[in-house]
């Protein structure tokens, strides 16, 4: 029965008290449906996954369910965060067949492991509109008895994906993608239109970067417009900072109630990139909060925990919601300040409500005669205040401490590139980046080999550290990693492991692995020029983005950042300004930018573009390269911007 208590997964651990005989994902759970003729059911999930425990709550622990799945199935769970690789295959295997994808993702297939029906979360009994598991689990039987060869004619193989097609290497990728993106803007809510809305970060930057190499401000205002939204909805946490994963509607109010690290960092990414190109103060206050939050609660001392539950002692958001008595009566001298502010809202729906912003902030400020920074500074007092009473006074929401290698290098990340705007996180940071060595596995601390996402994030991390510290020690682990990430590249693309071929290149909306490979390979070839990626491969890696533009947004913009020019910034570090130099270079916005901070003893090891230049000039200073062309020396650092040529508006 408890096949599943030994897991490193607590999402696995948990399933093990089931009255279900769950296996593993494993060749002895096909071996058995085939020994017995069975059909296998397969549960996906996570431990973050709010309906995924509703799921193992109402319905697997129903024990005439149970007895039907025993006799009649072979039962696998499989943790999503424990094995992505396959969670892809299932979602689109079984999107294919009934649309859905999603979590829990429930799976029949037969014992040869194909796919002939799925879906999404099935009720006990028909109930929210849908067929209820036991009806469907006596109706699979049948068929399975009755009419077996249908089921198997209808019957799906988990093949692995890679594009169809590929696609010129030009800018007409990067224009259609901007049109795609516009047309399907929510101009009233900012983000995609939709009835739930996630974040798209690289959309976001996408839009952005788009303004900036075509002088239009249209993209960075949608962007900054659908921030500052996200930034003001129940879908931030208002008292405590971070996001949650998603909101159930498209004015961004109730979120479902999880925290993903590997979310909040690309939004904090997000926030931080796009204060870069706006000076928005509102901005500014969403990086520090996030960055504020994760390493106060997802710090674990070697890395950062991988979530936070949605739940409490089974209540959704039980965390987060509010009463406004309780509310205001705990607001201290603030309590005029938080009623102008935050409303609540979703509260027909949950117990108590989602605390939100009652209007742009600028706005408030303006009512409440204030300036938006005096403002905001007054607020994150007030919302401290709330947050020490709510930490104090209620039970916190599980953490899954297990230290996954791809969100824990790409909060380091985040963190070491906002920490040269907020001081916070370049510690936390560089210890990750630390424990990096050549060979990246799915786990800091060791375990399996590494899938493309933790190589590609792996290196994107080594080389972040680099920038911001200028440790000869990230450039070499960097290079290292560069030469391992060529190694999942194929001409159709980076494929998920060695000897797959799967090439995972849509963003869902987290980043793709193929983009975070693209982007890591593209920035290391700044600094040594016999780093390639072919055009080949990136036309492939973007033959399929007329499916969905904004699912292609991260490799879009590195292809349109080749096309347009990337920026390498070096800092020759020859006197006591070169640290200044070096600051206003990593809070310089360019959408596709490498910093050096090269020792005038060093300057050697740059490459040659670079080495034939850099005897110009004396003491510290900066030379700045857009695709082919260098600038003379400036010393000043006002100058470094005007050599970047932004035309983005301050």
């Amino acid at each position: 029965m408890n096949r599943l208590k030994d897991s490193s997964s607590a999402f696995l651990r948990e399933s093990a008290e089931q009255e279900i005989d769950w296996y593993p994902w494993s060749d002895e759970a096909f071996q058995r449906a085939k020994q017995d003729d069975k059909p296998i059911l397969v549960d996906v999930g996570a431990v973050w996954c709010h309906w995924c425990h509703v799921m193992d709550r109402e319905t697997y622990s129903r024990r005439d369910i149970a007895e039907l799945v025993n006799r009649h199935f072979v039962a696998i769970k499989v943790d999503r965060d424990e094995m992505p690789e396959l969670d892809r295959k299932l979602q689109r295997a079984v999107s294919s067949i009934t649309g859905e994808s999603g979590w829990p993702l429930t799976v029949f297939m037969t014992p040869e492991g194909e796919v002939f029906f799925g879906g999404t979360f099935f009720p006990p009994e028909d109930s929210y509109g849908r067929v209820g598991m036991k009806r469907l689990l006596l109706e699979i039987v049948r068929l399975w008895s009755q009419d077996r060869e249908r089921l198997k004619r209808s019957a799906l193989s988990l093949a692995d994906y890679a594009p169809s097609t590929s696609s010129p290497l030009d800018l007409e990728i990067v224009d259609t993608a901007f049109s795609s993106i516009v047309s399907t803007f929510d101009i009233e809510q900012g983000g995609l239109s939709g009835t739930m809305k996630f974040p798209h970060p690289l959309v976001d930057q996408f839009l952005t970067a788009y303004s900036f190499w075509i002088g239009d401000h249209v993209g960075i205002k949608l962007s900054i417009f659908t921030l500052k939204k996200m930034f003001q909805g129940g879908i931030f946490d208002q008292l405590g900072g971070g996001f949650h994963r998603y909101a159930v509607d498209r004015e961004w109010n109730v979120p479902h109630f999880e925290k993903l690290l590997i979310d909040n960092a690309e939004l904090l990414e997000d926030y931080f990139v796009n204060y870069l190109a706006s000076g928005d103060p509102q901005l500014r206050d969403a990086v520090e909060m996030t960055s504020q939050f994760v390493l106060r609660d997802m710090w674990v001392g070697e890395g950062f925990a991988s979530s936070l539950d949605a739940d409490v002692d089974g209540k959704e958001g039980g965390f987060y919601t509010w009463d406004w008595d309780e509310l205001l009566s705990n607001s201290g001298e603030w309590r005029s300040l938080i009623e102008r502010t935050f409303t609540l809202v979703g509260e027909g729906a949950l117990e108590g409500g989602v605390l939100r912003v009652r209007d742009d902030l600028g706005e408030i400020a303006k009512t409440l005669n204030m300036d938006v920074k005096t403002f905001l500074e007054n607020l994150r007092k007030a919302r401290e205040r709330l947050r020490a009473y709510r930490d104090s006074t209620r039970r916190k929401p599980f953490r899954d401490d297990n230290l996954y290698t791809y969100p824990n290098c790409r909060m380091a990340d985040s963190l070491l590139r906002s920490s040269v705007l907020t001081g916070k996180g370049r510690e936390e940071g560089v210890r990750v980046a630390s424990k990096l060595s050549r060979r990246v596995t799915r786990r800091l601390q060791g375990g399996g080999e590494g899938l493309l996402e933790d190589y590609s994030s792996a290196l994107l991390l080594a080389l972040r550290a680099y920038e911001v510290s200028g440790d000869l020690r990230f450039k070499d682990l960097a290079l290292e990693l560069g030469k391992e990430v060529l190694d999942f590249m194929t001409p159709s693309g980076f494929v998920e492991k060695r000897g797959s071929s799967e090439v995972p290149n849509m963003d869902t909306p987290n980043e793709s692995p193929n983009s975070l490979a693209l982007r890591g390979l593209l920035s290391l070839s700044l600094l040594d020029d016999q780093i390639k990626v072919p055009e080949n491969v990136i036309s492939s890696i973007l033959g399929d983005y007329m499916q969905g533009p904004p699912f292609y947004a991260g490799s879009i913009l590195s292809a349109g950042a080749l096309l347009k020019g990337m920026a390498h910034i070096v800092v020759v570090d020859a006197d006591e300004k070169a640290s200044s130099l070096h600051r206003e270079s990593l809070l310089l916005y360019h959408p596709f930018k490498v910093v050096e901070l090269v020792k005038e003893e060093n300057r050697d090891m740059v490459v040659p573009l670079i080495r034939s230049m850099i005897n110009q000039g004396q003491g510290s200073r900066v030379f700045v390269c857009v695709g082919n062309t260098c600038s003379i020396p400036v010393r000043e650092p006002e100058k470094i911007k005007l050599l970047l040529k932004s035309k983005l508006p301050q």
